[in-house]
């Protein structure tokens, strides 16, 4: 059986709010902010990472974390259902569609006027409709970790966000959407490398770098994990913001040109290690932290939390536990180490009526790389702690603690024993 929340859902939707560039600079400051949608019919997977069509780009199957084959109306994923939206248009006069920003995929899509298939609520591209559009005519077809897919064909035609306006930009017209009921975001805007591309086409943060629209080939996420905070974030296209994290950004050489994928030298839970010489991936739209199942399920049986078989989560004990008895997560990337603190890895939900569940965001997935290599995903609750920079022109990632490392959320008196 499922496992559900019986009260009302409310569905954790970031919107990306587009501001003014900064003074004296072509950096463009992108304001995230925090609004709820009602829970949708969806059953969506834990961990939404990508499967790309062609094997050679793809993660395994196996990245699929699915709750459920049967139809639930509502379950704990929903809250866990995190977007990074903003507003981009495309085409002359310009069409206007909510875009999901995603650095684990390479292509922008959206709904084309020509869809078949589940488009219903989307906004949709009408080419006849934009004096600069050009035919491409390719073919288009990507799928997700939680079963979700869309195909169409390729097309080119202006792109803007906030202004700036990225000529020639290929892009996606899905006329087949499957499994995107409810979503709220109209398609993706994919920030990886263009070796993930479908169709090999030049993904659009390279041209806006190559148009000469920003100083630098660099943009960078500021995640706020205060969920009642009046702002959820930044992202910023061109720079990064020293005012939304702290010390130095520690980079480290990506290792294979498709996702953000880099060497990460060791995870250890306290002073033990469980993992030495492996490999990690940046993604924003994989919410959970995830690794090879070898690695994960040491991890948490080091902490304690046993396998959940209706959440296909790990859940612990926070009602006999004290704080102070769970151990530090440590990820060492480059020579600095990276700490996730018990309250930093820990999800729980409930309240005193239904009572309160504890998670490990720790989820297990043999994830391989082209080279055959298994690697971590660092999704929202790592980069809610660090402050993450993507260097394009030096094929780089950085992090470094963020202004928000330290905010806890409120724990109930009944949980965590002293």
């Amino acid at each position: 059986m499922m496992l559900k929340v019986t009260s009302t859902l409310l569905v954790l939707l970031i919107i990306v709010h587009l501001c003014e560039k900064s003074a004296g600079n072509d950096i463009f400051r992108i304001s995230i902010h925090r609004a709820h949608r009602p829970s949708s019919n969806r059953t969506n997977s834990i961990v939404p990472t990508k499967i790309m069509a062609n094997s050679q780009k793809s993660l395994s199957t196996d990245t699929k974390i699915s709750l459920a084959a049967s139809s639930v109306n509502e379950n704990l994923t929903n809250e866990l259902d995190i977007y990074f939206i903003g507003t981009i248009s495309i085409g002359t006069p310009p069409q206007t569609f909510l875009i999901d920003f995603d650095t684990g995929s390479s292509d922008l899509w959206v709904p084309s006027s020509q869809c078949q298939s589940s488009c219903n609520g989307f906004n949709k591209y009408n080419s006849a409709e934009s004096t600069t559009y050009v035919a491409n005519g390719g073919n288009f077809s990507i799928g997700y970790g939680d079963g979700s897919s869309a195909s169409g064909f390729l097309s080119v035609d202006v792109v803007t966000i906030n202004g700036m306006a990225v000529k020639n930009q290929t892009f996606a017209e899905c006329t087949y959407l499957v499994g995107m009921t409810g979503d709220i975001n109209d398609g993706i805007l994919g920030l990886a490398f263009p070796s993930l591309t479908s169709d090999g086409e030049k993904p659009f943060f390279y041209n806006m770098w190559s148009q000469g629209l920003i100083p630098q080939a660099i943009f960078s996420f500021y995640l706020n994990p205060d969920t009642n905070a009046t702002s959820g974030g930044e992202l910023i296209f061109g720079g990064a913001d020293p005012s939304k994290y702290t010390g130095s950004i520690t980079y480290i050489s990506v290792s294979i040109e498709g996702y953000w994928e880099f060497p990460m030298a060791n995870v250890s839970v306290g002073s033990t290690s469980i993992s030495s010489s492996t490999y990690a991936i940046a993604d924003t739209s994989t919410t959970l932290i995830v690794g090879p199942t070898a690695q994960v399920d040491p991890l948490n049986g080091a902490i304690g939390a046993t396998y959940d078989s209706n959440s296909q989560l790990y859940t612990v004990d926070c009602h006999t536990r004290s704080l102070s008895s769970f151990p530090n997560i440590t990820f060492t990337i480059g020579d600095i180490v990276f700490i996730l603190t018990p309250l930093q890895y820990l999800w729980i939900t409930g309240d005193q009526s239904t009572g309160y569940i504890c998670y490990s965001v720790f989820s297990p997935s043999d994830s391989k790389d082209s080279n055959g290599n298994l690697f971590w995903i660092l999704g929202d609750f790592f980069l809610y702690r660090y402050y993450s920079v993507f260097d394009i022109q030096n094929n780089r990632v950085g992090f470094a603690t963020s202004i928000s490392y330290d905010w806890m959320p409120t724990v109930d008196s009944s949980l965590f024993p002293t």
